[in-house]
């Protein structure tokens, strides 16, 4: 069995339905009420953390959430054993599923509290608090946790998605082995927040292959594998943001707004949306890391140029006005070479040479002459500062210089006698392709 369904349907085995309505409508009612119980189970599991209960010991709040999994495993036990109804049980274990990374977040928060002692940031959130708690707990506490997330998640993964438990395991040990890292501080968490990203995004690609996982319960599996870089996410937003953690979730938000919600929705104006937005996180990330190197002293002309090269890479992904971002990316690049020359920046002229022959081979790839002839501009803009040092040649040496002039200026006319119609032919030829350009 390679997929299961949360609504029972009839089999080949069973007999036909009755015409009539009222098995549709028991169908209907069992759903809702199925909704309506993990609604209730989810609303209460939060209602019980975001309540505080600073009476309760840290321990013993890790224990009311322990045999919170344990009671929802013991109810897929009874539907899948007693009363022999397999939609019941999948969504008990896909429930306890869900809640293993809050109690692995709880034991991750207090092996942080033992490792670092009075150093440990601590949240001002009493129901997150797990500190001072005795090592052998943490230890029982640990291996009862370990326990019970290979068992529930096998079982329930094997439930959901038999074909891809394996790589379903992998994803949510990755994922739950990170977030137990005790490590709060605001240059690593950054680091393993991107490590996770990536290495889900890679493993989705992969299940979206298998077209099983496209059904409801291979969705709720990829939902699952994803919810210990959602608490990883959510608590790294609770300390004092940093300039790595900006950054890295600013390209998240552009990396899913440009690239991947194409492969989730359907409708233009969300794929849209996510453009504009994931388009903007892109830009704000570079934009966070320019301002702070140029608060150390670093020119800021070259730091702007990157904002012109995430442009043209964005124009490779997005779906609606590619061009428009050529477009801008390359006005963009030649306003900023041309600020750059100007105040005489070091390396400008370097920046012009490189940018100019980039942005002409993206008009050339692109057949688009904006970027073609910015890039022509800014060529020459380098040329034009190098020139600099011919004229300064010529003054120390003006009779040499005028003698290498006339010589190269002989040979220029001799070689256009000689071409004068393959030159020609291939203007023409160059002229009339560029007409033919956007």
């Amino acid at each position: 069995m390679s997929a299961y369904k949360f609504d029972s349907q009839p089999t080949a085995g069973q007999p036909d339905a009755p015409k009539d309505a009222s098995p549709s409508t028991a169908r209907q009612i069992i759903r809702y009420l199925r909704w309506a119980g993990t609604a209730l189970i989810v609303i209460s599991a939060i209602g019980f953390m975001l309540q505080g209960h600073a009476d309760l010991l840290p321990a013993y709040r890790y224990w009311v959430g322990l045999a919170f999994t344990l009671v929802l495993c013991a109810g897929g036990m009874i539907c899948a054993y007693g009363l022999k109804e397999a939609t019941g049980a999948r969504i008990f274990f896909a429930l306890g599923v869900a809640f293993l990374p809050v109690q692995v977040s709880q034991v991750s928060a207090m092996i942080y509290a033992y490792v670092h002692g009075g150093l440990a940031l601590q949240l001002p959130y009493s129901w997150l608090q797990f500190g001072h708690v005795s090592p052998s707990l943490i230890a029982v506490d640990f291996a009862i946790t370990a326990v019970l997330l290979v068992l529930v998640s096998y079982t329930g993964f094997a439930m959901l998605a038999r074909r891809q438990v394996r790589p379903l395991m992998q994803a949510m040990l990755l994922g739950n082995g990170l977030l137990l890292l005790p490590v709060r501080d605001a240059y690593w968490i950054p680091c393993v927040i991107a490590l996770l990203f990536f290495a889900l995004r890679a493993m989705e690609q992969r299940l979206r292959q298998d077209s099983s996982m496209h059904l409801p319960e291979g969705f709720s599996a990829r939902v699952l594998i994803s919810l210990p870089f959602l608490i990883l996410l959510g608590r790294s937003l609770l300390h004092p943001a940093s300039l790595p953690l900006v950054v890295v979730m600013a390209s998240i938000v552009a990396v899913v707004g440009v690239i991947d919600i194409k492969h989730y929705a359907k409708s233009a104006l969300i794929i849209y949306t996510g453009q504009c937005i994931g388009t903007l996180a892109a830009l704000l990330a570079w934009v966070v890391v320019a301002d702070s190197l140029a608060n150390s002293g670093h020119l800021h002309y070259g730091l702007l140029l990157p904002l012109a090269v995430l442009l043209f890479m964005l124009s490779a992904y997005v779906d609606y006005y590619a061009g428009a971002y050529r477009f801008l990316g390359s006005l963009l690049a030649l306003g900023i070479i041309s600020g750059a020359l100007l105040d005489g920046q070091a390396l400008a002229p370097l920046m012009a040479l490189a940018t100019g022959i980039a942005l002409s081979l993206a008009g050339l790839r692109h057949r688009e002459k904006i970027p073609f002839f910015s890039g022509h501009l800014c060529f020459l803009s380098g040329i034009l500062f190098y020139c600099g040092y011919a004229i300064d040649a010529y003054n120390h040496a003006p009779w040499l210089s005028s003698i290498g002039l006339g010589l190269l200026v002989l040979l220029a006319a001799s070689y256009l006698e000689k071409r004068q119609q393959v030159i020609l032919s291939k203007v023409d030829a160059y002229l009339n392709e560029l007409r033919s350009w956007g």
